[in-house]
Formats: C-alpha cells, structure tokens, sequence
C-alpha cells in the first residue's frame, strides 16, 4: 500500500481508540541483547491483548519503566473497528499494516492478539539484518558445556516441543537473533500449540499455563474451569502465551554463546525423508529457504493426501529481504563458528499419510539426544539419492531400520516414484527464488545454494526405470484370475505376476551406495 493509505488506516485505528472510555497502554522491550533492544509501545482496548503482549514482551523493572522515554515502535490495535475496504488497497474489513519509516503498525478488523507479535518479529527481520546480526524464526536451548543448539521448523513440526527439554535450559521457543556475540530471544514469553498437551509428555510446557498466562481456541469446562486440551472442537491450533520464567529451566537473561548445532526440521507426510541427516552447508542453505514440511488430510477443509508446504526461511510472511540474504548470512555464521547442520524428520515412515505411522516422539528425542551429544559424529553414514542427504546406520535409542525410510516401504517402486514426486514439489517451489537471485547474493552463491537441492538428473533416471514397470500394471489383476479370455485382465494372481515381484524388489532410491565423507563441506 501506499503511505497515504496506511495514514487513513491510522487515522481511523487513533480515532476509534480515543473514542473510548479507557485503553490499555503497554511498554516493552524486544531483544535480549541490550545493544540491539527495541522499545515498543502497545495501546489497545482489549485486557486480553495487553496481557498478551505482557507475555510476548520482555517486561521492563519498575526503574526502566520510569526511564522509558519514546518508544521506537508503537502498534495501535483497534481491531474491533473494521478497516473500509473501499479504500486504496483493502480487500475485506481487515487489514494489519506496518510502516517501516515511522515504526508504526496499525490493526483493524481482526482481534487475534498474534498480530502484534508477528509484526514486531517482520520489524526485527528488517533491522537486525541491517545491523549484521540474523533474525530467525527458531527455538533455541543450550547444554550443560554451553553448547547451543537452533530449532527451525513450521507449525506441527515439533519446534517448541523438542527445544522445550527439562535437561537443556530454555532460551526461547520461536524468534531468535544470532549476533556477534552469539544467539539472543527476540521476546519475553512463549507461544505455544497445546493441542493433545499432556504432563506426561510435554510437562514444562504443562507446567507453564498458570495464572497469567492466555489460552485461546481451547474448550473450557465452565463448572470445573478444567481445559480439554485434547479438544479440537474450535480449532487444531490451540495455544497457550505465557512468560519464559513460567518454565522451570529457562535461562535469564535469554541469551547465549555461539550455536553449536543447527536442526531444520519437517514433518514429512510423504513418508520419505530420513528421521535424521547430516547436511553440508549448501544443503542447509537450501532447505533453510525451501522451509519444507506437509499438510495432512483432516487439518484443512478440501485437503485428502499429503500436501507439501514451503515457507521461505520457516518464516516467509515475516521476511523483509530476499531469502537467500538470510541463508548466506545463516551458511556464513556457520562456517565461521563451526556450527553443524541437520535435517530431522518428525513425520511418517513405513508409508505415506494414510499407509505409514508417525516417528515417535520417544526417537525424535533420542535423535536430537545423539546430535547434542556429538554420537552421530562418529557414526558411519550413507548417501541417499536424489536429495543427496548423509543418513546415519545407527543413532543410540534408534532401531537401524527406522533411520533408511526404503526399508519400510512394501513396494521400493513407490517409495522411488514418492522421494521423486517430493524432489520435483521442492524445485518447483525454489524456482520463485531464483529469478533475482544474483542481485542479492551474487551468481556464485547463487549457484551454490541451488546445488545442495535435490538432484533432478538422477529423478530423470528413476522415472525411466518404473515406466518399465508402470502403476497401471497393478490395475489388471481387478478381476478374479482365470482362463486367459483376452480382455485384458490378469491371469495369475498377483503374489504370482512377475512383473509385480520386479516392481516389489526394485532397487529403492535410498539404499546405501557408500559411506560418506566426514565432516561438513564448507563455502
């Protein structure tokens, strides 16, 4: 939108707040690290909301409250006016705008208190980067010797969950600076999906949601005041906001040295990606933008099977810059600090959505136990095509078949014809990247980040393969086997068709085809 349209938008959004009786006006900070903090404001009509970014923000002593002075971002929050979507630029009653050049951020027609925090998070992914510090969308917590370990991953894909670990203490769980000194919260509280939440599995978590704290879309059992966490009546995406000192083990102030580890992970619904794999620089950088994970039936209307989602950088609504700006700077930090890079699979295996299981918990937590450790260092790996991805033969707490997703498909044919499907959604999805790329980041890095993608040559290969044996083939043996009647119907049962036998043991695109090499390549 224009200037003069966000200005309505203003006007109207300061009109509506001053025609109340009373609002609720919050100051905060944003950023941990004193020498990046960002003074906010927050004038709003509803409790709710306030107390929501008293949460979100990191809450100024009484002291720092008296010295606040002007704030260098302010949100009006009228979001119960609507906006007049007969003006420039407005498509419906809504409308969240931000205007860089006079830090200001304007909310009509929608009270979900998560816009204030998502817009703070878009500003900090302007201005960091700016600084050369790198705002992430990522959880973060750190062991015992200090070893900090990054979390990516969209929604439903156990970022909060696995960087939330009673033995690890707590940075933050969704939005991250990494900066000279080392990695630093972006906020003072949590956001976290509570659907299914149980003491048993997710207890710090459990723990956490107390007086103070905000649930929104959760069923409530108006005589006892006991929460359904298990109800998905509203919505899937139940979510509790809470202050990071409501968990036991957070470390105050949020801040901590140089990452040690960079996990990336993704819920593959398509059942083909490893539960873990070591990635080279280039690959982190690629998967860092393809920011891949998938939908499954029944989490949206019209969706019936597996539906691949990219978000560029795990974040792409609140990017400023080109993506591959982010992903040079990530590879850059990297390679500087030693930090190494995996890829964690938290979805299903044996199968696609509908046909596999979900990896448990109980070896996602194993997994991430290994890569804390340094186990998986000193493990032999192999490599799987296409994708080109190190796969480990053995993690501790792992059964060795579960780490070679091939192994647990029935027909090595659809596995092969699945990893190639995936592999072509990925490109596909990167070439929106690649068009300007250069401008931002150079040819040549270009270049090599477009390299740790999969390999489409050896797609090319694999499809010619299972053309000699196509899907159709299965569809012959509908009819009862039988005298050969000439219409076209199989005459042999299918345990017994040769030709279904070649397709069952066809080589699959994952089987070891050496060890590799030690170590990270490096830019």
């Amino acid at each position: 939108m224009d200037e003069r349209s966000f200005l309505l938008n203003r006007e109207t959004a300061v009109s509506y707040l001053n025609s109340l009786h009373h609002v609720f006006v919050l100051d905060g900070f944003a950023n941990w690290d004193p020498e990046a903090r960002i003074k906010v404001r927050v004038v709003t009509e509803r409790a709710y909301h306030a107390l929501f970014m008293h949460n979100m923000l990191i809450r100024p002593t009484q002291a720092e409250l008296e010295d606040f002075g002007e704030p260098d971002f302010i949100i009006y929050n009228a979001g119960a006016f609507p906006a007049n979507r007969f003006s420039n630029y407005m498509t419906s009653t809504t409308s969240v705008d931000i205007n860089l050049k006079s830090r200001e951020m304007v909310i009509l027609g929608t009270q979900y208190a998560g816009e204030m925090k998502k817009g703070v998070f878009s500003v900090m992914h302007y201005l960091m980067p700016k600084r050369g510090v790198l705002s992430l969308h990522s959880g973060c917590n750190v062991g015992p010797a200090g070893d900090v370990t990054l979390f990516f991953g969209l929604s439903g894909t156990g970022k909060t969950t696995l960087s939330t670990d009673p033995r690890r203490p707590l940075i933050g769980d969704d939005e991250h600076c990494w900066g000279p000194e080392g990695v630093f919260n972006i906020e003072g509280g949590c956001y976290a999906k509570c659907i299914g939440l149980k003491q048993s599995s997710e207890p710090e978590i459990y723990k956490a949601i107390r007086f103070g704290s905000v649930l929104e879309n959760v069923e409530v059992n108006e005589l006892t005041r006991e929460v359904d966490y298990m109800s998905n009546a509203i919505t899937e995406n139940t979510r509790a906001s809470y202050p990071i000192d409501f968990i036991d083990n957070a470390k105050i102030p949020c801040v901590g040295p140089q990452p040690r580890n960079v996990v990336l992970l993704c819920c593959d619904a398509f059942g083909v990606l490893p539960p873990v794999s070591r990635l080279s620089l280039e690959q982190v950088m690629y998967h860092f933008i393809s920011g891949y994970t998938s939908k499954v039936a029944g989490t949206e209307m019209g969706i019936t099977e597996p539906e691949a989602t990219f978000s560029a950088c795990y974040g792409g609504a609140f990017l400023m810059w080109h993506p591959m700006k982010y992903a040079a700077m990530l590879a850059e930090k990297m390679q500087k600090h030693g930090t190494k890079g995996w890829l964690v699979n938290t979805g299903w295996t044996g199968g696609s959505y509908g046909v596999g299981s979900r990896i448990s918990l109980k070896f996602t937590r194993a997994i991430i136990d290994a890569i804390h450790s340094g186990a998986l260092d000193n493990v032999e790996y192999v490599n799987m095509p296409i994708f080109n991805l190190q796969v480990p033969t053995s993690c501790p707490g792992v059964p060795s078949v579960l780490l070679q997703p091939s192994l647990q498909w029935a027909d090595k044919a659809d596995f092969n014809d699945t990893l190639s499907q995936l592999a072509t959604l990925f490109v596909g999805s990167f070439r929106s990247y690649l068009e300007d790329a250069a401008m931002h980041v150079g040819a040549e890095m270009a270049e090599r980040i477009l390299s740790g993608g999969p390999d489409m040559r050896q797609v090319k290969t694999l499809e010619a393969q299972a053309a000699a044996v196509p899907h159709e083939h299965h569809d012959v043996h509908a009819a009862a086997p039988g005298p050969d009647e000439g219409d076209g119907d199989s005459d042999v049962p299918p345990e017994e068709c040769p030709a279904c036998a070649a397709r069952k043991s066809a080589p699959a695109a994952e089987a070891p085809i050496g060890v590799a090499e030690e170590g990270l390549q490096s830019l």
